[in-house]
């Protein structure tokens, strides 16, 4: 049983890698392609949404192993996944509301998804550490 979830397990970080780096090749070729050449409003559009192609099939194979793991994993991601929503939006929430009583540097919205993703794993890291001590 370990042996075949520990093979689950290495078979999902091989595909997330895969993932990982299809979004960064696609990404550098948009970039690339965009400042080389002269294009219309519609074509720099369509190049500017390109890189979110594999981040979508990386989130169907996130849901797909999230649905394998077992119930207790499943609640401390789904907890860690809420507090993560909830202080990413409320951060950009007061961040935007200063922005209107204030002047504030601008913060590119592409940061945020990676700031979930920081937070999720924080969150989740504590959670663990919480229960690990517990025992």
């Amino acid at each position: 049983m370990t042996s075949e979830l520990a093979r689950k397990e290495k078979k999902f970080h091989i595909h997330f890698l895969m993932h990982i780096t299809m979004f960064l090749a696609v990404l550098a070729l948009s970039v690339v392609v965009n400042e080389n050449n002269d294009l219309s409003a519609i074509n720099k559009g369509y190049l500017a949404i390109t890189p979110v192609i594999p981040l979508i099939f990386l989130l169907r194979l996130i849901i797909t192993y999230y649905r394998t793991l077992d119930e207790y994993i499943q609640s401390v991601m789904g907890e860690s996944l809420l507090w993560a929503v909830s202080i990413v939006g409320c951060g950009a929430m007061a961040y935007g509301l200063l922005a209107e009583m204030v002047e504030v540097p601008s913060i590119n919205l592409a940061f945020m998804l990676p700031a979930l993703g920081i937070v999720f794993g924080i969150a989740q890291f504590i959670q663990l550490l919480g229960d690990t001590h517990e025992e």
